[in-house]
């Protein structure tokens, strides 16, 4: 529960950063942020606090889609999308990310990188795409953050420290 706390707060302080933005800043596979959660569209995963883990379901993604999930708020709706490819070698998991950052470079302008993960600001949302590695396993991976992923999130951490306290 700590490293999961940890990790929520680590996340928020990477996306407060600046970088430059281009015009074409549309969220990506057809969803909006701040989109409720309908138990018609979302298969609900995990549910934590006030977030809602889903699998998207949607027709507009890359045809290279392993998984496409989202994270729902209660009060602030649909805030984090995370994209991850198909189980890929390494050599062919960074040549995809090449490719990836290209396209968001021409999308959204330079990235800041900060180890190994490329980082936009767009308008109204953040996107972060970086090679998802472990035990010997390399996926893509792109995050979108919405504009209110943070304070939906701060909710959640209040709520994962008052279950450590009640324990």
């Amino acid at each position: 529960m700590r490293k999961l706390s940890f990790s929520l707060i680590l996340l928020l302080g990477f996306i407060s950063f600046n970088a430059q933005a281009a015009e074409e800043d549309q969220p990506p596979y057809g969803v909006v942020f701040g989109q409720i959660y309908d138990a018609m569209e979302h298969k609900t995963l995990k549910r934590r606090g006030n977030v809602r883990s889903v699998k998207l379901r949607t027709a507009d993604r890359p045809t290279d889609t392993e998984e496409l999930r989202a994270e729902i708020c209660d009060e602030y709706g649909l805030q984090i999308i995370t994209w991850r490819s198909y189980i890929r070698s390494l050599s062919s998991t960074a040549a995809r990310h090449i490719e990836i950052t290209e396209e968001f470079t021409v999308k959204y302008g330079k990235p800041k990188l900060r180890r190994g993960s490329a980082f936009w600001q767009a308008k109204g949302f953040v996107v972060v795409a970086k090679i998802r590695s472990k035990d010997k396993i390399h996926q893509n991976q792109i995050r979108y953050f919405g504009p209110k992923n943070e304070p939906c999130f701060e909710k959640l951490i209040i709520h994962q420290q008052q279950q450590l306290k009640n324990k």
